[in-house]
C-alpha cells in the first residue's frame, strides 16, 4: 500500500504541474506597441535642377541639408513605410525608376532596404530612443555605358550597386534623423537617407 502511495503522489504533482503549464501557456499574449517606420528618400543636385516640395515634418531635417551640405534644390524621391513591434524588424524589395536621371524603358533600379531588432528605450530628455541592431539600404541603377546602334536598338546599360549598411544605431520618437547620403553613378546628384520612427499606440 505504502509504495503505490509513493507512486501515486508524484505522479499527482506531475498532473498538477502540466495542467498549470499548459493553462498558463494558454492565455493570450499580451500585444506590445506598435510602431511606424519611414524612410524618406531624399536628392540634391549643384546642376541647379528645381526644387521641389517636401512634407512639412522634414522642414527641420531640410535645413540641416541646406546648412551641412549647401543642398538647395532638394526633393523627395521616395517614400517607404512599414510598422513593427519590440523587437521587431522590416524588410522591403521593389522596383523604381525614380534613382537614375533619365531612366531607360525596361530597366528599373532594384532597391532592397531593411530595420532589424528595434528596442524602445527611454531618452534623457523624456522622450523615447528607439535602437535598432542594423539598418541596410541599397539598389541597382541601370547606367548608360554606350549609345545605340540606331533608333530601334536599345541603349547599352549596366547595373551599378549603391548602398548604405549601419550597424546599432538609435533615433529619437518622431524625430527625423538622417542616417547617411549616396551618390548616384555617373551624375553629380547625391541622396539623402532620412528615418522616422514613432509609437502609435501613445
Amino acid at each position: 500500500m505504502n509504495s503505490q502511495k509513493r507512486i501515486f503522489t508524484p505522479l499527482i504533482f506531475s498532473l498538477i504541474f502540466l495542467i498549470t503549464a499548459f493553462s498558463i501557456s494558454a492565455q493570450p499574449q499580451q500585444a506590445g506597441p506598435n510602431y511606424e517606420a519611414t524612410l524618406h528618400v531624399l536628392a540634391a543636385s549643384s546642376q541647379g535642377s528645381p526644387a521641389t516640395e517636401l512634407p512639412q515634418s522634414l522642414s527641420a531635417v531640410s535645413r540641416q541639408l541646406r546648412g551641412d551640405f549647401g543642398a538647395s534644390s532638394l526633393r523627395l524621391i521616395n517614400t517607404y513605410f512599414g510598422r513593427m513591434s519590440n523587437q521587431g524588424s522590416l524588410e522591403q524589395k521593389g522596383l523604381s525608376n525614380a534613382y537614375t536621371p533619365d531612366p531607360q524603358p525596361g530597366s528599373p533600379s532594384f532597391l532592397d532596404w531593411n530595420l532589424v531588432g528595434l528596442s524602445p528605450s527611454p531618452g534623457g530628455t523624456g522622450q523615447d530612443v528607439y535602437q535598432f541592431h542594423s539598418f541596410r539600404f541599397g539598389a541597382r541603377v541601370p547606367v548608360r555605358v554606350g549609345v545605340s546602334q540606331d533608333e530601334k536598338s536599345p541603349v547599352p546599360i549596366n547595373y551599378e550597386s549603391i548602398g548604405l549598411s549601419l550597424t546599432r544605431l538609435s533615433v529619437r520618437d518622431g524625430v527625423p534623423t538622417l542616417l547617411g547620403t549616396l551618390t548616384q553613378p555617373k551624375t553629380d546628384a547625391t541622396l539623402f537617407l532620412v528615418l522616422t520612427v514613432k509609437n502609435i499606440d501613445k
